[in-house]
């Protein structure tokens, strides 16, 4: 499967609070829908989020990769208060493109971000990851499987398939 999909892992913070920080131009509600990990990390039809919490942490799945990328200027816009007081981190996955990217706060400040683009960074921000040097990169490098060491490292979650989610669908006006 190619991975083209975004995540925010928030940790100590609930379904509600997540979904209820995103900016105004991005409400979304339950839809009563709860669907398996490999729905939330590739379903189509887009336009929807998927969220759950294991082991203390929110995760909140995003297949048209609109909120990970963006976290800095939801959070200057006062929108993604909930990453205040906690730790959060964001992932870009997208194969096609072959961008793979992360970015790490403390308190809604970054602390780390690095953004590959055909293995080669093309943003670099704060000083790497423990993690980093630890995952073996291959030649064409970091993939889906960096992203997963270092979501696995800072989260301790895992790719668990058996996971569910909650569907949130976008509220139209």
């Amino acid at each position: 499967m190619g991975w083209n999909t975004s995540a925010l892992f928030v940790r100590g913070r609930s379904i509600d609070e997540v979904a209820g920080s995103l900016p105004d131009d991005a409400e979304f509600a339950p839809s009563g829908e709860r669907l398996s990990a490999d729905d939330a990390w590739s379903h189509s039809p887009g336009q929807r989020l998927y969220l759950a919490v294991a082991s203390g942490w929110c995760q909140m799945w995003d297949t048209d990769q609109r909120i990970a990328p963006d976290v800095d200027r939801y959070l200057a816009s006062g929108a993604l208060g909930t990453l205040k007081g906690t730790r959060a981190l964001a992932v870009l996955f997208s194969s096609v493109s072959s961008i793979y990217g992360l970015w790490l706060y403390d308190d809604g400040t970054l602390v780390r971000g690095v953004v590959f683009h055909n293995g080669e960074p093309v943003v670099d921000a704060g000083p790497p990851l423990p993690v980093e040097s630890r995952v073996e990169i291959p030649s064409w490098g970091p993939d889906e499987d960096f992203l997963w060491a270092v979501i696995n490292d800072i989260t301790g979650l895992t790719a668990d398939v058996d996971q569910l989610f909650e569907v949130y669908e976008p509220v139209r006006r």
